[in-house]
């Protein structure tokens, strides 16, 4: 009898993470077979405008050529129109990866003048240019005071 793979993606908030002893930040976990072996990482800043950064995305060595990775983006946009938020992607793929191209042709603009900053689903209200900068202004999540306040409670 063939076995069927089941794959899933699983959405986690800081909170749940936390709990798990993980980074505090919002995840889309790809299961697959009850193993995870693709994650994307997001944390949420309210500057330069409300936006969920994407700080890490990646798919298991094994599991690579598979369109895994598209899945978990999928997922990762999906999330950030349902939120109407921004997504900004820093140090994005190395130019000489075979991977190289994958934001701009899903839609993701480059910043111009920041070398791999994409943005994606930027609300009416901001430009580009609003996102000049923003690698460089990046806080701790758990340094902020609307942390410690839901910590508390």
């Amino acid at each position: 009898m063939m076995e069927h793979s089941s794959e899933e993606i699983r959405y986690n908030n800081p909170k749940q993470n936390l709990e798990k002893q993980e980074e505090p930040m919002h995840t889309m976990d790809l299961v697959l077979n009850g193993e995870i072996i693709g994650r994307a990482e997001m944390t949420y800043y309210s500057k330069p405008v409300p936006l969920y950064q994407v700080s890490d995305l990646y798919v298991e060595p094994a599991y690579h050529g598979k369109g895994y990775a598209s899945q978990i983006m999928s997922q990762v946009e999906l999330f950030l129109k349902k939120h109407k938020r921004a997504g900004v992607i820093v140090d994005a793929i190395d130019i000489d990866s075979p991977a190289s191209g994958m934001y701009s042709r899903r839609g993701w603009q480059e910043i111009p003048g920041e070398s791999g900053l994409y943005v994606y689903n930027i609300p009416p209200n901001a430009t580009l240019k609003d996102f000049q900068g923003y690698a460089l202004r990046q806080t701790d999540i758990t340094t902020r005071d609307s942390w410690e306040k839901k910590s508390i409670i």
